[in-house]
């Protein structure tokens, strides 16, 4: 009921209104109490099935059906403004068995030029085949068989460095959560080889997937952090070159639904390298477009990039008006998969960041309570270390000294084996065991600041935890006060 529930209330009046007219015909029967229902309040399974009067097998039945029929109707709403184009290219292989040999060759010949513009080579496979069957009998033949040939060799060369670019940032997400050198390696030796590709070929499409890649990349490995400052004027101009191509293919399905992709790069640079004038106007951009992002699935490692550098940017200027802009409605509608482990814990961190700077700490334990029991985050153990501690600080600032005991204790254990890689979050966990203890009241804060100034100057290198919390004198009071609110 849930995904059925996010979906139709993420609908517009005159879509929702379309959509029940498709599914009921505005007939009074199940499915139109079924979609009224969801859209006007929260419903459980068991509810819906009083309401309709049906059993639990006859109302999966019926769900499952009502799920089918809207995905069947709203598929066809996905915007695909090359579809003309499109159309042309499902035509071609007709034009073998036309009456008209010269018209038929001087249309391929049209379209040739306008899947060239746009970088669609599969389809030019197509018509350079037929132009060569066409051609049989003539002297260009050769020319066509060998152009057939080429696309065909490009083609391939775009499929896998597409395939590369999806593979590349996914592992880039696992690297974000476990922090092993063995997965920047792999980053790495992808986007040399997306790289290779590209030098290979002139391609806009091959620039666009390239320049994305490398620019997240300078703004996320840790060797590139020092010198990202200095290529500033590079980083402009790649974004001014891609926007003007997205402006260049306004038919372009792909480039169309990630223009706004060199926003997201705009706003990730500018905050990677402190100018917070710049990055407030790009984060005012990627605001007003944030809904529609979010509704793209394959947008969702965007925009989780978006939200970690939202948290960097209140860490600056402490703006959280900025920071939990549009947190109710990704909390309300948002709809990751659990599989895409990385998406999945960023954004249920980012939910539990917002609730701590919003002073809501109980919100903010419970939110990262939520994301370790959905999940298992074992494989991730740095990931696993640090959403501990942060549930722990809450914990303790709420004044339960046993549930923080807890999660130590359990943390004690997991990372006994380390070497000295996890250092800081040793560390932590005697300063929260320090603000647990018994002890005049001003003595224990100015130890617990000044511990916590320590921990920030112990808290370097790969495996740098809590780096998402900035406290202030309210927090270290509140963690040292034996007598909680």
């Amino acid at each position: 009921m849930e995904i059925l529930s996010k979906t139709i209330k993420k609908l517009t009046e005159d879509e929702y209104q379309q959509l029940l007219h498709e599914v009921s015909g505005k007939k009074k029967n199940k499915p139109f109490l079924v979609l009224e229902t969801t859209r006007e309040r929260e419903v459980e399974d068991s509810e819906m099935m009083e309401i309709l009067q049906v059993n639990p097998s006859a109302y999966y039945t019926l769900k499952s059906r009502l799920n089918s029929k809207i995905a069947s109707i709203l598929s066809k709403k996905v915007q695909n403004p090359i579809q003309t184009l499109m159309d042309e290219v499902s035509r071609v292989p007709a034009h073998l068995f036309g009456n008209n040999r010269e018209f038929s060759v001087r249309a391929l010949k049209e379209l040739e030029k306008q899947l060239i513009e746009y970088d669609l080579n599969a389809e030019l496979i197509l018509v350079y085949k037929t132009l060569a069957q066409l051609h049989l009998h003539s002297e260009e033949f050769d020319s066509y068989e060998t152009k057939f040939n080429k696309h065909v060799a490009f083609s391939l060369a775009v499929s896998k460095a597409e395939g590369l670019f999806f593979r590349f940032i996914k592992k880039l997400g696992v690297y974000q959560l476990n922090g092993q050198e063995s997965d920047l390696e792999e980053v790495i030796m992808m986007k040399r080889e997306l790289s290779n590709i590209c030098e290979l070929y002139d391609s806009h499409r091959l620039y666009v997937l390239f320049n994305i890649a490398h620019i997240y990349y300078l703004c996320i490995a840790p060797h590139k952090q020092d010198g990202l400052k200095a290529r500033e004027l590079e980083i402009e101009s790649v974004l001014q070159r891609m926007t003007q191509i997205f402006d260049s293919y306004p038919m372009d399905t792909f480039y169309q639904n990630i223009k706004c992709i060199t926003d997201l790069l705009y706003f990730e640079y500018y905050i990677r390298t402190g100018n917070i004038v710049r990055a407030d106007y790009y984060i005012q951009r990627v605001h007003k477009h944030l809904p529609e992002l979010t509704e793209k699935h394959l947008m969702n490692f965007f925009v989780v990039q978006f939200l970690k550098s939202k948290v960097m940017k209140f860490q600056i200027d402490g703006n959280l008006d900025h920071l939990q802009n549009y947190s109710e409605h990704l909390e309300k509608y948002g709809d990751l998969n659990i599989e895409e482990a990385y998406h999945f814990i960023s954004v249920k961190r980012f939910l539990a960041i917002v609730k701590f700077y919003q002073r809501d700490y109980q919100g903010a334990a419970k939110k990262i309570n939520e994301l370790r029991n959905q999940m298992s985050l074992k494989q991730y153990l740095f990931t696993d270390i640090d959403a501990k501690l942060f549930q722990a600080l809450q914990y303790c600032i709420l004044g339960d000294d046993s549930l923080c005991m807890q999660i130590i204790s359990s943390l004690k254990r997991q990372i006994r084996e380390q070497d000295s890689e996890y250092e800081s979050a040793r560390y932590m966990m005697k300063l929260l065991k320090t603000s647990l203890k018994p002890a005049d009241y001003r003595r224990k804060v100015k130890k617990v600041a000044e511990m916590w100034t320590e921990f920030e100057a112990l808290n370097k290198g790969t495996y740098q935890v809590l780096t998402y919390v900035k406290v202030d004198e309210t927090v270290i009071r509140k963690m040292s006060n034996p007598i909680k609110d």
